[in-house]
């Protein structure tokens, strides 16, 4: 397959991301950790673990439509 032809230039690429960070810390959301779990089987030298975490996540409403 051929390499697409319409390639972003590096400081749009690093724009958008630097934009996604941003985006991340200013969140209005909240979480909380409300239940972990762990589930750990051993067979010989092997373990095998299982982590669950359940969370709420609680965000602001505003007024933009997704």
């Amino acid at each position: 397959m051929m390499a697409s032809q319409n390639k972003k230039p590096i400081m749009r690429c690093l724009g958008e991301f630097v934009g996604h960070i941003i985006q991340a810390v200013k969140s209005d959301s909240a979480t909380s950790e409300v239940k972990r779990t762990v589930e750990v089987k051993k067979e010989g030298n092997v373990t095998l673990r299982r982590t669950t975490i359940d969370e709420i996540e609680i965000r602001e409403e505003d007024g933009a439509i997704d």
